[in-house]
C-alpha cells in the first residue's frame, strides 16, 4: 500500500477503543469493520471461531520472540497479549481478509466513526478457505509485513524522507555526477549547439554523438531532488523502503540494514568514472583538429568585449524602424551583425577543457562567423561608432509632414497629425479607456457610460464620426503592430515618444 500523508509525530492507530480480546486467542484483537460498526459484541459463531482458531495457531507455530510481539503490539498500541489484528462485520463475521499493516503506519482512525472497509487497505488474498499450508504462509508474510512497519513507525515520514535522501547523496555514482557536474552539462549543451555542424572530421563528430547516448543516459535518469509529496511503499522481504515521485516518474529504493540507496539501474562505478572522462577527452581531440572554429569563437568573445556599446545603436535602429520613411541608414548589414553579437551568449573565459569552453557559446546565426573573417575587432569598433553617428543624426531629421497618410483602413484614412492626437489623448482622456469604448466615443456615440464619465465632453468626441466602429478598432490593430502604441491591462500606452 502506498502511504501518501504524514501524521502528527508518533501518532500510530489507537486500536484501545475498537479493539476486543477473548481468552482462547490470546495473539488475536479482534476490531469492529465498517464506519457504523463501532464495537464488537462476541468471538462470532461456531464457524468466526474455528477461524479464529486457525489463525491463533498459525500464529503460535511461527515462534515469535516477545521482543517481536512486542514490536507490533507497540506499532498497532494494543493490548494484553494481542499482537495480530482481525476484523469483523456487523453480523458477527470475520472479514476474509486481513489487513495491510501500512493502512495503520502514522495513521490513526477516529474514535466515532470506526474504521473504514477500503479495499486498497487489504491483501487481496482470501484467508478464510485457505487450507492449512497456505493459511500458515500467509499469516508468516503478513506478520513479516508488519514486523518490518513496526520498525518503520519508529521515525516519522518526514525523518524517512531525509535519511533517504542523504543515503542518496552519498551513492558513489550520485556523487560522481555531482563532481562532474561541469562536464556533464557541457557534453549535453554541445550535443544540441550548432556548432558542432562545424567540427571535422564528420564521422569523428558522429562517433563522439553515439557515445554520449550511451554515456549519458545513466546522468540523465537521476531523479534529481524536488519537492513534490513523495509517496512510500515497503517490501518486508528485502527490507527495502521505495520513494516514488509521480511527478517526476522517478523512485529510490533505499535498503534499512545497509542504510544505501539503490538507483533504479545501478551503473557500473569503474566504466562510469572512465567513461565521462572518456567522453571529454574524445570531443577535445576533436576540437585541437579545428583551430579556425576556435580562433573564429576567441575573436567573437573580443568583439563582444569590445563592442559593449551596441544596445543604444540598436534602440536608435529600433525606434527608426517606427518611421512611415526609415532612413537607408538602418538597412546597413552591421545592424543585423550587431543584433546577433547582443543576443550570443559567450564565455567570461577561456576554460582549459574545450568541451567545456564551447559549451559556453550559444550563437543566434552561425553566419556571423562570416563577419568575423572579414573584419578585425579595431574595424568592427570603427563602424559601430559611425553607425552611431548617423543613426543619431537620422533621429534628429523630421520624419514625416502632419498632412502625410500615416494608416489606410479600406477607403478612411488617418494622417499623422491625427494620429498624434490620438497618441496624445491616449495618455489624458482616452487613458485605460477599453478599445470599444474608444471607438464608440471617436465615432461620437452617445451611450449611457459615456455620459456618466463626462466623456462625450473629451476633445476627440466625434473625431472620427465618419468612421465605422469596427474599422476604427481596425485601425487601432494597426497602430499597435506599427509599434506606435501598446496594449496595456486597462486600455493602450502611446510608444513613440520621439514623435510626440
Amino acid at each position: 500500500m502506498v502511504i501518501k500523508q504524514q501524521r502528527k509525530a508518533g501518532m500510530a492507530m489507537s486500536l484501545q477503543l475498537h479493539a476486543q480480546y477473548f481468552d482462547p486467542y490470546p495473539a488475536l484483537a479482534v476490531l469492529p469493520l465498517g464506519k457504523k460498526n463501532k464495537e464488537v459484541r462476541s468471538a462470532g459463531h461456531k464457524t468466526e471461531r474455528a477461524l479464529l482458531n486457525r489463525i491463533q495457531e498459525c500464529l503460535d507455530e511461527l515462534c515469535l520472540s516477545m521482543t517481536e510481539k512486542e514490536s507490533i503490539q507497540r506499532f498497532l498500541h494494543l493490548e494484553q497479549e494481542a499482537f495480530f489484528p482481525v476484523f469483523s462485520n456487523r453480523q458477527e463475521q470475520i472479514h476474509p481478509y486481513l489487513m495491510k499493516p501500512e493502512a495503520f503506519l502514522w495513521n490513526d482512525f477516529s474514535a466515532v466513526h470506526g474504521i473504514p472497509q477500503i479495499k486498497e487497505s487489504f491483501y487481496t488474498k482470501e484467508f478464510a478457505e485457505m487450507n492449512k499450508a497456505d493459511l500458515a504462509k500467509h499469516i508468516q508474510r503478513v506478520v513479516r509485513d508488519y514486523l518490518f512497519c513496526a520498525a518503520v513507525s519508529l521515525k516519522r515520514k518526514s525523518e524517512w524522507e531525509a535519511i533517504i535522501e542523504h543515503s542518496y547523496e552519498l551513492h558513489p555514482f550520485v556523487q560522481l555526477a555531482r563532481e562532474k557536474r561541469e562536464v556533464i552539462q557541457a557534453v549535453e549543451k554541445m550535443n544540441r549547439s550548432s556548432l558542432l555542424s562545424l567540427l571535422t572530421p564528420p564521422e569523428d563528430v558522429a562517433f563522439w554523438r553515439h557515445r554520449v547516448e550511451i554515456v549519458m543516459r545513466p546522468y540523465r535518469e537521476l531523479p534529481e531532488r524536488c519537492s513534490h509529496e513523495k509517496e512510500l511503499t515497503f517490501d518486508s522481504q528485502k527490507k527495502v523502503i521505495t520513494q516514488t515521485c509521480e511527478i517526476c516518474k522517478t523512485k529510490r529504493m533505499f535498503h534499512v540494514e545497509q542504510s544505501r540507496v539503490e538507483l533504479e539501474e545501478e551503473p557500473d562505478m569503474d566504466k562510469a568514472v572512465k567513461r565521462i572522462a572518456t567522453i571529454e577527452r574524445q570531443f577535445n581531440e576533436i576540437a585541437s583538429k579545428n583551430e579556425p572554429l576556435l580562433n573564429d569563437l576567441e575573436n567573437i568573445a573580443q568583439w563582444k568585449k569590445e563592442l559593449s556599446g551596441l544596445a543604444e545603436i540598436l534602440q536608435m535602429k529600433k525606434e527608426l524602424t517606427r518611421y512611415p520613411v526609415q532612413p537607408d541608414i538602418v538597412k546597413d548589414p552591421f545592424l543585423d551583425f550587431a543584433e546577433q553579437l547582443t543576443q550570443a551568449i559567450v564565455p567570461v573565459e577561456r576554460a582549459s577543457s574545450d568541451l567545456i569552453w564551447l559549451s559556453g557559446f550559444q550563437l543566434p546565426s552561425i553566419s556571423m562567423m562570416k563577419v568575423i573573417r572579414k573584419h578585425s575587432v579595431d574595424e568592427g569598433i570603427e563602424k559601430a561608432a559611425r553607425l552611431h553617428r548617423k543613426l543619431k543624426e537620422a533621429m534628429e531629421v523630421e520624419p514625416f509632414q502632419p498632412e502625410d497618410i500615416c494608416i489606410q483602413v479600406k477607403n478612411n484614412s488617418l494622417t499623422f497629425e491625427q494620429v498624434l492626437a490620438i497618441l496624445h489623448e491616449l495618455n489624458d482622456s482616452l487613458k485605460d479607456r477599453p478599445l470599444h469604448l474608444i471607438a464608440q466615443l471617436l465615432k461620437g456615440r452617445t451611450s449611457s457610460q459615456i455620459r456618466e464619465q463626462g466623456l462625450n465632453h473629451t476633445p476627440l468626441y466625434g473625431f472620427l464620426g465618419s468612421w465605422e466602429e469596427k474599422d476604427i478598432q481596425k485601425a487601432f490593430k494597426k497602430l499597435e503592430k506599427d509599434g506606435w502604441i501598446e496594449k496595456q491591462a486597462k486600455g493602450y500606452e502611446a510608444l513613440s515618444n520621439q514623435v510626440l
